[in-house]
Parts: C-alpha cells; sequence; structure tokens
C-alpha cells in the first residue's frame, strides 16, 4: 500500500466527501424528502454485496426513473475482514432499528439478527397487511406455503425471496435389499430409530448415520422442535425444559440403539445423510456423490409436527417500520419476486415465485438427464420431477436456527452425554440461559 503524503490526503478528502453525501442523503429519507435530480432514495442494507441485488438495482431504476435504489454492504467478499464485517453489521443493524432509524430494506438473513425483538419492538412492518392491501399483488403466483410458514408473531416479517428444502439422501440399493420398508411422507424420528434397527440388522451397512456428535445431532432435532419447546409468541419468552429433556434423551436411544454413531464412517458407508437442496438439479446431483444408487428421502418429523416438509428461507428481507418510502420499497421488494429477476443465475436454492419453478421443472424433465461432478449421466424421470413438487407444495414447516440458542445447546449438553449430568439437570440449565437471552 502507498503511503504518501499526497495520496493520504487524496483518501482524507474522499472519505469525507463520501460521509457529507451519505450523511446528507440519510437526512433526506428521514425527512421524507427526495434525493438528487427529486428522486426517492431506497436504502436496502446487506452483510455482503450480491451481484443478484447489483443487477436488480439497474433493472428497476431503468424501469423506474424517478426511484434511486441505494445497495449499503458492508462486507466487499475476498480481501475484507469476514467477521469483522458481520460483526458490524449485525451490531449497526441492532442499533439502528431498535432506536428507530437505519436503512428501508434490511437483509435478515445473517446469523445473531434478533428478528423477533425486532418485531416485539415494532421495528419491522407486517408485509402481510402490504400484501392484502396490494391490487396488484396476486397471492397465486408465489408458494404461499412457504411465506405462510415464515409467519412469526401473527405476521410476516421477514420475506424469503428463495428457500431449500431439508431432508436425507440414502443409499436406495442397500435400503431395497435390506428388505426393509417404510413411509417417509408421514415418518417420525422415532420411526427412523425403529427402521434404523432393522436396516442394521439386514447386515447393509452398520449405521444409518456417521460422523455425527450427539449435541449436533440434539441440534438437527432441536431446529425441528423449535416452536414445539420454545414459545416466543407470548412475553416473556419461555422454555419446556421437560420436552427438551425428552429429546435429549431420544437422541441418547440413538446412539445406545447403533442407529447413529460420532465415530468416523466413510462417505456412502451408512444408509442415510443430511441433505440440504440447494437447487432442483441437487435434488439429483447429491445423492449421486454419496451412493452408487443415491435417493432423497423426507427428513423424519418432529414429535407433534405438522404433516409435510421442512425449508430453510434464504435471502430474507424485512422493511423498516420507520422508513418514509414504504410504497417504494414494497414495490421493489415485488420486483425482486419477479420471474425477470428469480430466473438470473447465480440466484441458490427453490423460488418463491411458482412460475419460475415451474418453469425449471419442466426445462429439467425436457432435458432428461443431468451430469454429476463425475461425468455419468443421471436420469431425470417424470417421477422424481413429481417428488420435488410434491415436497415443494408440502413444505410448512421452517428451520429455526438461532446460532447463539445452538451454541448454548452444544455447550450444556456435552455434561449430559458424558454422564456428567442428568438429562433434566442440563435441560434446566439450558432453559435459563435461553430465556434469558430471548428476554433480555
Amino acid at each position: 500500500m502507498k503511503k504518501s503524503s499526497i495520496l493520504s490526503l487524496i483518501v482524507a478528502l474522499t472519505l469525507m466527501l463520501s460521509a457529507c453525501a451519505s450523511g446528507q442523503a440519510g437526512e433526506g429519507k428521514k425527512e421524507g424528502k427526495q434525493g438528487q435530480e427529486g428522486k426517492k432514495i431506497v436504502v436496502l442494507s446487506v452483510y455482503q454485496a450480491d451481484p443478484v441485488y447489483s443487477q436488480a438495482e439497474k433493472m428497476y431504476e431503468e424501469k423506474h426513473p424517478d426511484v434511486d435504489i441505494q445497495i449499503k454492504a458492508y462486507s466487499q467478499g475476498e480481501g475484507s475482514n469476514p467477521e469483522g464485517d458481520l460483526e458490524k453489521y449485525v451490531n449497526t443493524t441492532n442499533t439502528e432499528l431498535l432506536s428507530g432509524k437505519g436503512a428501508d430494506l434490511i437483509a435478515l438473513d445473517v446469523s445473531g439478527l434478533p428478528v423477533g425483538k425486532y418485531v416485539d419492538k415494532q421495528a419491522l412492518v407486517n408485509l402481510n397487511e402490504l400484501m392484502k392491501q396490494d391490487p396488484a399483488f396476486d397471492s397465486n403466483t408465489y408458494e404461499m406455503n412457504i411465506l405462510d410458514g415464515a409467519k412469526m408473531r401473527g405476521g410476516l416479517y421477514s420475506l424469503p425471496l428463495r428457500f431449500f428444502l431439508d431432508s436425507l439422501m440414502g443409499d436406495a440399493k442397500a435400503i431395497q435389499q435390506s428388505g426393509v420398508t417404510f413411509d417417509d411422507s408421514t415418518w417420525t424420528w422415532g420411526e427412523f430409530t425403529s427402521v434404523g434397527q432393522r436396516l442394521a440388522a439386514s447386515g447393509g451397512h452398520t449405521y444409518s448415520m456417521g460422523n455425527t456428535p450427539p449435541e449436533q445431532m440434539l441440534n438437527n432435532l432441536f431446529v425441528d422442535n423449535y416452536t414445539r419447546i420454545v414459545d416466543e409468541e407470548k412475553r416473556p419468552a419461555s422454555f419446556d425444559s421437560h420436552a427438551f429433556a425428552q429429546l435429549m434423551e431420544q437422541v441418547k436411544t440413538m446412539y445406545a440403539d447403533k442407529v447413529v454413531t460420532e465415530t468416523e464412517v466413510n462417505a456412502g458407508d451408512y444408509f442415510f445423510a443430511p441433505a440440504l437442496i440447494l437447487s432442483p438439479e441437487d435434488y439429483f446431483v447429491g445423492p449421486a456423490m454419496f451412493y452408487e444408487q443415491g435417493k432423497i428421502y423426507r427428513k423424519p418429523l418432529a414429535a407433534g409436527q405438522q404433516a409435510g416438509g421442512t425449508f430453510v428461507m434464504h435471502k430474507n428481507l424485512g422493511m423498516n417500520r420507520n422508513s418514509k418510502v414504504q410504497a417504494e420499497a414494497w414495490d421493489f421488494m415485488k420486483f425482486l419476486l419477479s420471474e425477470e429477476i428469480q430466473t438470473m443465475p447465480g440466484l441458490q436454492g427453490f423460488s418463491v415465485n411458482k412460475k419460475v419453478n415451474e418453469k425449471t421443472f419442466k426445462d429439467l424433465e425436457d432435458k432428461g438427464t443431468i451430469e454429476s461432478p463425475m461425468g455419468s449421466a443421471i436420469p431425470v424421470e417424470k417421477r422424481d420431477i413429481d417428488m420435488i413438487k410434491q415436497m415443494v407444495n408440502h413444505a410448512v414447516t421452517p428451520q429455526k436456527n438461532e446460532s447463539k440458542i445452538q451454541a448454548i445447546i452444544e455447550e450444556e449438553a456435552k455434561a449430559y452425554y458424558s454422564g456428567q449430568k442428568s438429562a433434566q439437570a442440563v435441560a434446566d440449565l439450558v432453559a435459563n440461559r435461553v430465556t434469558t437471552y430471548l428476554n433480555e
């Protein structure tokens, strides 16, 4: 890096001018004024620069010359400090939103952002209300089971533009040879344990799952049991320590019955592996990478969980309740959900736009095959497409990933699985720490 006094002076002047410009823009937005050339300014705050958002910005501004979309990114990717940028994004977002300030639109799919607290403090707009008031919003255009599943506190405050499907991939050949049958459309984790015992007895593989410490398996089940154990709808939030203790014991049974092991097992030498389907193509490619004849199975249901699949929200956006340009911000959100943007290359996951998914499924079926990373051709059959469609249509339960809570569970649960403390003693400790965190 050059350190001449002239360059330093230029950099200092540039930073000063940028700060002044951003301050003026911020003041204009706060007072509901227009920006340069009479344009309405809509600020989108994101953790990391994203080419999809950048392209959407240009395309939207061409269609709406009276609107200026400004993307504020805290990390530029390569060469930056990811941990420092992430901490800055979380801290700044918390401070601004909870004090009635901040960007008009905020990317919420960042670990560490307490979205529930933003909702409790009425810092975010209930997007359901905007949908109802907007005659141009046609709910038949979207995967409403995903948007309904994304609701919290009775409203939609975090809008996912995309989503992933949570599932298992399995050794279909070994399972078929075992003669063990099961219905993965309705099975529970309890049934998974029973099926795993029968599969192991068949001699195909020793374990149903490998390379998984019990506290990790506990968190895998906890995210699906979140709403049963944690009640955030009523304040103060509560934690059902008895139900959590039972979940811990259920996981211990999986290891005692040798259905799951933390021992290192070679890929493909177990009946099942967790699979997050990141795209329609991934449905075919994922299993082919692990097994000679792999297949996607539905993930077992948690106790009391509504029948249907589990999904993970991706590219979630929230709207600042104190935004002075809510109409323009909402219009830009709808543009991000449009076919024009949702068909752009580089987007992971499934679209919330039905037409985009339908076109993708038809293209895959017409193509007939997908090339695996190993170079082989994987056949795409109609029954596979029907299965993906069914998984998308039946996905109703969002996976609740709270990094802080999961860290607490992993830390405390080790004492139970090592035999140092009882399940209830650990559950009480976890309940105390989690409720303290949620209610602070």
